[in-house]
């Protein structure tokens, strides 16, 4: 996607600088996940609760023929991952990016789409976000270590 001057040139490249593994738990709340939601569904879930939205991708071995794909869920509080959008024992891991609410809200609000780094099925038009992968993450759009698990 992007040329040599792109300090990632694909999300796949931002993610394995940036990203974090995460194991998987059981979905902590009695409210249903919402499947084939993702993005808005962990949005909504970080907003509500205070957790922390990660954009990134999963292990779903299931979900074939798409055993890894572009995901968004949450880490509560103690750092569990808590996806609203996967039921239990689907995911095998995840890799992804935790973003503070500032820069998640602001990048969704600029891209008009619930996804922050990839593209969205819920507005295709806004593509994968290009201009992260040009400029960069900035300092501000990871929570700081000791206020996340």
């Amino acid at each position: 996607m992007g040329d040599a001057s792109w300090p990632f040139r694909s999300l796949a490249d931002l993610v394995m600088n940036h990203g974090r593994f995460y194991q998987p738990a059981p979905w902590p709340m009695n409210d249903p996940q919402q499947p084939g939601l993702c993005f808005k569904a962990a949005s909504e879930w970080a907003d509500r609760t205070g957790w922390t939205y990660v954009e990134g991708f999963v292990l779903a071995p299931s979900v074939a023929p798409f055993t890894v794909f572009e995901h968004a869920w949450c880490l509560t509080g103690e750092g569990h991952v808590a996806d609203p959008a996967l039921p239990d024992g689907m995911a095998h891991g995840y890799l992804g990016i935790p973003l503070t609410a500032a820069f998640r809200h602001a990048q969704q609000h600029h891209r008009g789409t619930d996804a922050v780094f990839t593209s969205d099925p819920s507005n295709p038009a806004a593509g994968v976000n290009r201009e992260i992968l040009r400029t960069g993450l900035p300092h501000d759009a990871i929570p700081h270590p000791t206020t996340h698990p």
